[in-house]
């Protein structure tokens, strides 16, 4: 899988990869999360950018914290974004 620099991405990929190692299917997720299944979805592809309660319910339906989740979208950053620690540059 491609590493992306944008965290929005990232987080995705956390949600799907987490969901399939539980072996969870979008929809079992969606409705333990309160959100539709289509959301889930758009969600994993990178398409839409949750809220942080959402985030969190999908981290809870998944049986994690927010923080959990949050640290595998960290390790699923690519390099050019590291490290997080550090101030993001000036924007143009």
């Amino acid at each position: 899988m491609p590493a992306s620099p944008d965290p929005q991405v990232a987080l995705g990929r956390a949600i799907r990869l987490r969901r399939e190692e539980l072996g969870l299917e979008q929809q079992a997720v969606a409705l333990d999360a309160g959100v539709k299944p289509s959301w889930i979805s758009h969600i994993e592809s990178g398409r839409q950018n949750p809220a942080w309660g959402t985030v969190d319910r999908i981290a809870r339906a998944l049986g994690w914290s927010i923080a959990q989740l949050a640290q595998l979208a960290d390790e699923l950053e690519t390099e050019d974004r590291r490290p997080t620690n550090e101030p993001l540059p000036p924007r143009d």
